[in-house]
């Protein structure tokens, strides 16, 4: 059967099936395409290996209609255009091109390979989140954002295409360390990925701008310091909040680390209703990536035994491992069982430890052994080129304190939250060189326990059975809100005896969230006299919420130079000393302790979180900024008549609270690390702040 042409004879596609012969009167009108590779911050990449495939002429259900009818179409498209390189200005051009739909593609491993080392863009694209098909953690879209590129390209009447690597790749490149069945979900799109990128035949003639999202990973932000870092101290108490999740039943562990670390539209967050705490994350290589995390529960073990529960996680600059706090009955016994034990020579030369968190301890390094010493092998590998970031809160603090002890000679990194007491006096110089901030809420009734006072052995051994009995004693006094303080006055009294030899301490540099309060006299009213002066006065309070770090100071007082500027005002050491004892909690006052202000999620967290938030974005309008402005105007308005001891702790509090930028100048120093504030300012909002 004849073919024959059907309008001007200009393209492949115009025909018309009507025979077996084409008679063509001219050589059909050719096209152009000019092709533009750039990344998110539109710089060119050069030295690529392009080649276009065309489209079949038709689809296979159009021939099997064409057949039906009896004609025979045959859709083979006209041979592919010869490959091309991109340039300087990563642009390429082909040339002769039917007016046939192409598919753009890109050496697989040579694009995998640059765009690996090609950094984000600074903000983020929504649009290209991978479909979640979940419910409760549905993607989002916004058809009228645009990326800066697509913004630029459209204004010079360029076509814009937003694509990941698997959208361009002729093939699955290598990808170091990966194990999954399935390529990665974001940079290979599923149904879109080794097809190519489609340039339509209606857009031929142009030049299309493809940007390409970089072959990149998220990881936390976090520095190798022994100063305080808030960053460090953000990140590691989102970690420390992670590991309480039940993973074997919803696997949000898993989730965290191999599935929103990897999705580049947005930075990694954990959602604890009502928080959502975005974290602080930097992009690196795919390859520097964090493999997947380890979940370790001595409860869901082989022989399951106790409920000590971990997990570790690994990336291509640090090592982290967070030990989760009381969550069960059995943790609850754990932390009542605090008769001392002599200290494992591994952990510290001389003193004792907190018996119930030894046995803990040691529970899971016997359940498992082979992942602990593939952590040491990683460092030993790493050769000092990975840091060791250990986290916890509460029973997880001390936990984590114990392996920091362990792993001492690596030169950890220990944050903690809400810990309680887990070393003896004697113990603390063994443990001098470990690098531990320990924070604290200011009226948190477990970092008090056990009480400061001797627990060794003859103590033990004269109350037999009482012993343990105390363990109980101690969790209902703290449910109650009674100090410790007096419970162990009561206590001495009772028994007649008081043994300081070898009291438990705290280890660490204090972080504390204090409730500072300033007390004025003011007038009650216009028409109330006193006999003095003809006036009435009653006791005015204001009160605020600071954020102190006392070892701030010290770096305030070794500091030199444009360092030292930063800081507003260096503190006199000892009057800081007799607020901020060493090994014990803060001798800021008052008796009163709440057991609701030890969760972490909501009194801990919402603290860091603000002040990040604040020092991101100075700008910002924060509640705890008009808070802290009006504490100082109360502060100095009652200055001359108020209690002057009062008055100078609270202006040194405030001295403190102004150091704060200092702890986040390390995350400010490089371009990612001031773009992952910029990120973070961006996504987050000011939590509530308990102020109990």
């Amino acid at each position: 059967m004849p073919m024959e042409i059907i309008g001007d004879n200009t393209t492949v596609t115009c025909l018309r099936p009507k025979g077996k012969v084409v008679y063509c009167r001219g050589e059909p009108h050719k096209y152009w395409l000019e092709l533009q590779f750039v990344d998110e911050n539109n710089n060119a990449v050069s030295g690529l290996n392009v080649r276009l495939e065309y489209h079949p002429l038709a689809s296979a259900e159009e021939v099997a209609i064409a057949h039906s009818r009896g004609y025979d179409y045959n859709p083979t498209p006209p041979p592919n255009p010869p490959a091309g390189v991109t340039d300087s200005q990563g642009i390429v051009r082909f040339e002769d091109l039917y007016w046939v739909t192409v598919d753009v593609k890109v050496d697989g491993q040579q694009l995998a390979d640059e765009m690996a080392l090609r950094p984000l863009g600074l903000r983020r694209n929504p649009n290209s989140q991978p479909v979640s098909n979940n419910y409760f953690k549905p993607e989002t879209r916004d058809p009228t954002w645009q990326t800066d590129v697509q913004e630029k390209t459209e204004a010079a009447g360029h076509v814009h295409h937003y694509v990941t690597i698997g959208e361009l790749c002729d093939r699955m490149p290598e990808i170091e360390g990966w194990t999954d069945k399935e390529p990665p979900k974001f940079h290979f799109p599923p149904g879109r990925s080794l097809k190519g990128t489609e340039v339509s035949r209606e857009t031929l003639d142009k030049r299309h701008v493809i940007e390409i999202c970089p072959f990149r990973a998220w990881v936390l932000a976090l520095n190798e310091t022994k100063d305080y870092d808030l960053a460090n101290g953000y990140n590691l108490g989102i970690m420390a909040d992670l590991v309480y999740c039940a993973e074997a039943e919803n696997g949000t562990i898993d989730y965290f680390f191999r599935q929103q670390c990897q999705d580049l539209s947005c930075i990694p967050q954990f959602a604890e209703f009502p928080s959502y705490f975005h974290t602080l994350a930097v992009d690196v290589p795919f390859s520097e990536r964090y493999r997947p995390p380890v979940y370790l529960n001595t409860g869901q073990a082989d022989n399951p035994e106790g409920d000590t529960r971990m997990f570790m996680v690994e990336c291509g600059t640090h090592i982290l491992v967070a030990w989760c706090g009381t969550a069960s009955l059995l943790n609850a016994l754990t932390d009542a069982s605090f008769g001392p034990k002599r200290c494992l020579p591994e952990l510290a030369g001389e003193g004792n430890i907190h018996g119930g968190f030894l046995e803990a301890y040691e529970l899971a390094k016997q359940k498992f052994d082979p992942i602990f010493k593939a952590i040491n092998t990683s460092l030993y590998e790493a050769q000092g080129a990975k840091q060791l970031f250990i986290c916890g809160h509460s029973l997880g603090g001390s936990l984590a304190l114990l392996y920091a002890a362990e792993m001492k000679a690596s030169m950890p990194i220990l944050y903690t939250y809400g810990m309680p007491r887990t070393f003896t006096r004697s113990a603390m110089p063994s443990l001098d060189n470990i690098s531990h901030y320990r924070h604290v809420n200011d009226n948190d009734t477990v970092p008090q326990v056990p009480i400061d006072a001797d627990m060794d052995n003859l103590f033990y051994q004269k109350l037999g059975p009482l012993g343990s009995k105390l363990g109980f004693n101690w969790l209902a006094v703290s449910v109650a809100g009674l100090p410790a303080s007096l419970w162990q006055k009561d206590m001495e009294l009772q028994l007649g005896i008081q043994l300081k030899k070898d009291p438990y301490w705290h280890h660490g540099n204090t972080v504390v969230f204090f409730q500072a309060q300033q007390c004025s006299m003011k007038l009650t009213g216009p028409n109330q006299k006193s006999l003095a002066d003809g006036q009435i006065y009653a006791p005015h309070y204001v009160a605020v919420k600071l954020f102190l770090v006392p070892s701030l100071n010290d770096e305030c007082l070794k500091s030199t130079g444009e360092h030292q500027a930063a800081f507003i005002q260096c503190l006199n050491p000892v009057s800081l000393e007799k607020a901020f004892p060493k090994n014990t909690n803060p001798a800021l006052g008052g008796l009163a302790t709440d057991p609701r202000s030890h969760s972490l999620a909501h009194r801990y967290l919402p603290y860091i979180h603000n002040q990040v938030l604040e020092l991101a974005n100075p700008e910002l309008p924060m509640i705890r900024k008009e808070m802290r402005e009006k504490f100082k105007e109360e502060l100095e308005e009652a200055s001359g008549r108020a209690n002057q001891d009062e008055v100078k702790r609270n202006r040194e509090f405030l001295a403190l609270q102004d150091m704060l930028p200092v702890a986040l100048q390390r995350t400010q120093a490089g371009e990612t690390g001031k773009n992952a504030l910029s990120r973070f300012a961006a996504s987050t909002e000011e939590d509530v702040e308990f102020s109990k």
